[in-house]
């Protein structure tokens, strides 16, 4: 059976310690009980389809049946050596501020077989204090930032960005970083899941232990010089904006009013549509899926011909261009 249809996709709900609801009262989606959801993983390789004849088919499944059809010869380049699906979206809920965090580059994350993890942000609501730590204020040696982890001061180093809604950041990988209090984002990355904890602010859990920390490893990975940076949008046409672009992803904002064609260039990258307001009818020539506010549905790379009909916007992500 071909991968060659719109695919909606089921996300992975984790509950965290900063975590609250607002995926259910911004974005509508179904959480589960718990009181602090932070994270909601759009396209990880567990993430089941739920419409057309592939439904109950996971995304990883999908990957190993048709890696062409699905991922295009620039996403099954991006897939190796992992053989998974390259880019990760996520929506994140910080009602608290994030533990302070370093993610390897793809040379760091080498040795551990694992991709580095650069990553880009867009905020879809902030309050008026909303804010992301993006590197540090002054250069710092690994000796002042050991000093101040030890007294506990470390925040007093750390760059703060305030951000509102529509901004769109890029955190390269060896940036120290976190997501402050306040803010909902939607998050695309390369697939990796490898978080090096670095600072916690003294959280502790119900038991009064703090979270582990990972200090070595995230000074090993860290790049102190590197800074997350908000990007300038470019605007391509009246319906589409590119948000944030590198050498992993391309970030654009889709805005539909009635109903847009796209012409996708079949066989070269898939593309994740994120609703992130309103709902549209996703249309190709094999097959359609509606779409609203929280979901996800992947355009695999065979798909040609799509018309987006509603009003609706979406966050799409892909395999960039390099040559």
């Amino acid at each position: 059976m071909g991968v060659d249809y719109p695919l909606v996709l089921e996300p992975r709900y984790d509950e965290r310690p900063w975590g609250g609801r607002r995926l259910a009262t911004h974005l509508g989606k179904p959480l589960p009980g718990a009181p602090r959801i932070g994270e909601s993983w759009e396209t990880t390789g567990v993430a089941r389809v739920v419409n057309g004849p592939l439904a109950g088919t996971t995304l990883q499944e999908l990957v190993e049946r048709d890696p062409i059809g699905l991922l295009g010869e620039r996403g099954r380049v991006a897939s190796q050596p992992f053989g998974d699906f390259p880019l990760l979206a996520k929506f994140i809920d910080a009602s608290e501020t994030l533990s302070v965090q370093v993610h390897p580059d793809d040379e760091g994350a080498a040795p551990l077989d694992q991709r580095g993890k650069t990553e880009a942000w867009h905020i879809l609501d902030a309050t008026a204090e909303g804010f992301l730590i993006t590197g540090f204020r002054e250069p710092v040696t690994l000796g002042e930032i050991r000093q101040a982890l030890e007294r506990e001061q470390l925040g007093d180093l750390l760059e703060r960005l305030p951000v509102s809604a529509g901004d769109t950041v890029i955190v390269p990988a060896g940036t120290v970083h976190a997501i402050g209090a306040g803010v909902l984002l939607y998050e695309i990355q390369e697939t990796s899941d490898l978080t090096f904890r670095l600072y916690d602010w003294g959280r502790r859990d119900q038991q009064g232990r703090p979270r582990q920390l990972h200090v070595e490893e995230a000074l090993a990975a860290l790049r102190p010089d590197r800074h997350a940076r908000r990007t300038r949008p470019l605007e391509l046409d009246t319906d589409r904006t590119i948000l944030a672009a590198c050498r992993y992803f391309l970030l654009q904002r889709w805005a539909v009013t009635g109903s847009s064609a796209y012409e996708l260039e079949p066989g070269w990258t898939f593309h994740i549509l994120s609703c992130i307001q309103g709902q549209a009818r996703v249309t190709a020539r094999t097959g359609q899926a509606d779409i609203s506010a929280g979901q996800t549905a992947l355009l695999p790379a065979r798909v040609e011909g799509v018309t987006l009909e509603g009003a609706a916007t979406f966050l799409v992500s892909g395999v960039p261009d390099l040559e």
